[in-house]
């Protein structure tokens, strides 16, 4: 278990503050900036800091991912038309200046419907079906 202090250390630097700030800034330090990073490097490399910030870090990747439903979600979203695409152009005028113009507009009627049929396959709404043929016989028929 970290202290306060070590814990604001570790938050800073995976907020992306270098060691020598996060150092400065959870310990009000005020030493130069070599004794700084001496602290900071033995105290980042401690075994329960370093779990620490292994943990912080695995905390910020999963949020960074869409969960099922909210991908379920986003695909919806594009399907009733709710996400606009952005479409960009260029307009250069006598004097020769380039304006930029962006366009939204809903997606495309192609768009929407590969964004429903990934819905569907998330959803398992397709079902594959299969047909065959099989004949069994037993084993000592066919000896």
């Amino acid at each position: 278990m970290l202290n306060a202090k070590q814990e604001k250390f570790i938050n800073n630097i995976v907020d992306g503050m270098s060691q020598r700030q996060a150092y400065k800034d959870a310990y009000n330090a005020e030493y130069d900036d070599d004794a700084i990073d001496n602290k900071a490097s033995k105290l980042f490399n401690k075994d329960e800091v370093q779990a620490r910030y292994k943990e912080l870090i695995e905390q910020l990747k999963d949020k960074t991912i869409m969960s099922a439903k909210e991908r379920m979600k986003w695909l919806t979203d594009v399907i009733n038309g709710d996400i606009k695409e952005v479409a960009t152009t260029f307009h250069t005028d006598e004097e020769g200046n380039t304006e930029t113009i962006e366009s939204e507009f809903v997606s495309k009627l192609d768009t929407r419907l590969k964004a429903l049929d990934t819905l569907n396959k998330m959803s398992g709404e397709y079902v594959t079906k299969l047909e065959g043929n099989v004949k069994i016989e037993k084993l000592e028929d066919l000896l």
